[in-house]
């Protein structure tokens, strides 16, 4: 977790922060199973050629007979049903490391109270801005896929349909220009890993993606971006 234990010779603190740590990393472990089983089943989808909505009856009403509709059927409800266990999860996950952060700020809060108390009068309060906690920001979007063909490098690294690029290589929301800063970022980087974050159902992924050609596909990525 990265997390050092709070400086503090109260037991009962540190006990509470171990506890809390062994429960954090069992729901990380948990959350992992989920996000590993929610992509083979969305594997299963893509390979099929259908999507969480894809209609699975033709024009005529009638089941479509190229795919396998109970397999279909059988996976998106266990991606409903995941997903929702995964939100639970990150819910949970996101309080106890708030509370692990409040035992480890407990003693360097009660370290400054006791300094404060004895430091001179002053009628100036001066406010630094530069070290303001930013992690609550969310990440901004800007680009969305399309769609992705099978045995790809966009495939093959784990970017899927509908996935919100949030960063690809040093291509942010700031600075990708309608995506040509970012075609042109793809086009000179053949055979060069470029790290990429997606938001995929609000749950934030990270990845390496080679552009490569000889693929068997168009382009070097194998998927089609829209700015959004």
């Amino acid at each position: 977790m990265g997390l050092m234990p709070p400086v503090s010779n109260s037991p009962t603190l540190q006990k509470d922060y171990e506890t809390l740590m062994k429960d954090a990393q069992e729901l990380i472990a948990r959350k992992d199973k989920l996000e590993q089983e929610l992509r083979e089943l969305e594997d299963v989808l893509i390979n099929a050629g259908v999507g969480m909505d894809t209609p699975l009856v033709d024009n005529s009403g009638f089941p479509r007979s190229e795919i396998d509709i109970h397999t279909i059927r059988t996976s998106r409800n266990m991606i409903h049903r995941l997903r929702n266990d995964h939100r639970e999860i990150m819910s949970e996950i996101e309080k106890i490391l708030h509370r692990i952060h409040q035992l480890k700020k407990a003693p360097d809060d009660a370290a400054e109270s006791s300094t404060l108390s004895n430091a001179p009068n002053t009628n100036s309060i001066i406010t630094n801005t530069e070290n303001l906690d930013t992690r609550n920001e969310r990440p901004v979007a800007y680009a969305v896929v399309n769609a992705v063909a099978p045995d790809s490098p966009a495939y093959t690294a784990g970017l899927r349909r509908n996935d919100h690029i949030i960063q690809f290589g040093n291509i942010n929301a700031v600075n990708h220009e309608r995506l040509q800063a970012l075609n042109a970022l793809i086009s000179q980087s053949e055979n060069q890993e470029l790290p990429v974050t997606v938001s995929r159902d609000g749950i934030l992924l990270q990845m390496l993606v080679t552009p490569k050609t000889g693929w068997g596909g168009r382009g070097t990525l194998g998927c089609h971006l829209l700015p959004l």
